[in-house]
């Protein structure tokens, strides 16, 4: 019988490894005690999670610089373990901070970094998971914070590793990237979903709504699922303030706070009006991805300036989506229609955009390097070290000295510099910064 992948459990001694153990296995397999180097030798348990089953292991904690037999054997066979494994789970003591032994057994498995899952241990309230930030200087990602003897984050470590290894049974089917289709009345949000539904044949299923309500459809392209929701007209507020109007304006607006992207229709064939702006802010404001799409263009009389000039127009009524692409398309005449869905699907791909630790900070120093933080606000700004914190949107946080030695200015240069670097379009970026005093 195949043996199952092994997860190996690595620190040095003390991190909390047995403690670890004990909670996966669910029972007091490994012997954990406040004493040092308590756990020479290597105990494997089986363990299934989410469908996954795998071998954990409980490694002896590493010791550093002792020269006796049995020090230098488990050692060798906290090496040889690691090595084999499928997965590391390299576990760092939050009470300790980084120190020269963790730094040192990362040197020693520098080439199964790869495989490595950082997890800080004894995290158990607000000041821990501060202190936790410092971690990511190692350029080890992702990073998950636990508390082993209360069970607080153990799960989403699992969650990781079952992830990383072959399933025992069938994956579980990919969720539909959810698109909201939103505008104020009669710019032809049903007609592009009727569009899009005659390019695309696949039809999976559908999910009955009211004419007055939301209305959904899931079709297929390329392999890949979209939730078309067709929304109801929003209306002027003066129009919308009491009644059956307002229940469908306020879904309208909802669908698009929920969805994945938001497609932004205007009636490119009349000025842009506040309403439009207004629909507009929705999405960004819930900050999912978002196209604009200027419809109706086939009853726009053109020339070759006609397109640049209207996008010049459109982007400073709406400012604040200067990160939107737009297509200038037709439902009625099927203009561009084809290209909704896969700029859909690259604007999804960008939000969930994952910038490891060290390339990150490389950026991050290029940027400061070429413009460095001014003087401001009574002194001038020093950037330690950055971290990306979240996803959809990506969401950045800059350790720095003191926050309010940086001006908006510079954290939209930031902002902008790094969209410039990495791939981000449809999607905002988010930048928080942290004071941390040296």
């Amino acid at each position: 019988m195949k043996r199952p992948p092994v997860v190996a459990v690595v620190g040095k001694p003390n991190s909390g490894k047995s403690t670890f153990f004990n909670r996966v296995v669910r029972r007091r397999r490994a012997i954990a005690h406040a004493t040092s180097g308590v756990t020479r030798d290597v105990i494997e348990e089986d363990v299934v999670w989410n469908d996954v089953p795998f071998t954990l292991v409980d490694t002896g904690g590493y010791f550093f610089g002792a020269r006796d037999v049995i020090s230098r054997g488990v050692r060798d066979r906290v090496l040889s373990t690691a090595r084999e494994a499928s997965v590391i789970l390299f576990l760092c003591d939050v009470d300790t901070g980084p120190t020269d032994e963790d730094e040192t057994l990362l040197r020693e498995l520098r080439d199964e970094r790869s495989k490595m899952i950082l997890v800080v241990n004894k995290v158990e309230n607000d000041a821990d998971r501060w202190s936790a930030h410092e971690f990511h200087r190692f350029g080890v990602e992702p990073m998950f914070t636990v508390s082993a003897l209360h069970g607080e984050g153990v799960g989403d470590v699992l969650d990781e590793v079952a992830a990383r290894l072959p399933r025992r049974a069938a994956r579980r089917r990919e969720e539909p990237l959810s698109i909201a289709v939103v505008g104020k009345p009669n710019v032809g949000k049903s007609s592009l979903v009727n569009a899009l539904l005659g390019v695309e044949k696949n039809i999976v299923s559908e999910i009955p709504g009211t004419t007055r309500d939301s209305t959904s459809v899931v079709v297929k392209r390329a392999g890949r699922e979209f939730l078309l929701i067709d929304t109801a007209g929003v209306k002027r507020r003066a129009r919308t303030e009491r009644g059956l109007a307002a229940i469908t304006s306020h879904r309208s607006l909802s669908s698009a706070r929920n969805a994945d992207v938001v497609l932004v229709m205007i009636d490119a064939s009349v000025p842009i009006s506040r309403q439009d702006v207004r629909v507009a802010s929705e999405g960004h404001r819930a900050r999912a991805g978002i196209i604009i799409l200027a419809n109706k263009w086939d009853l726009v009389e053109k020339d070759s300036k006609t397109e640049a000039a209207f996008v010049k127009t459109l982007r400073e009524s709406m400012r604040f989506l200067y990160y939107a692409p737009v297509l200038t398309v037709s439902a009625l005449t099927r203009l561009r229609i084809d290209r909704i869905l896969p700029l859909a699907a690259k604007v999804g791909k960008a939000r969930e955009t994952r910038v490891a630790t060290s390339r990150l900070n490389k950026a991050i120093e290029t940027i400061a390097a070429a413009t460095p933080p001014g003087y401001y606000a009574g002194g001038a700004g020093k950037i330690y070290y950055a971290t990306q914190t979240g996803v959809k949107p990506p969401t950045f946080t800059l350790f720095v000295n003191k926050a309010a030695y940086f001006p908006r200015s510079y954290i939209r240069y930031m902002n902008n510099q790094l969209r410039k670097l990495f791939t981000f379009e449809g999607t905002v970026v988010t930048i928080s910064l942290k004071s941390k005093e040296r």
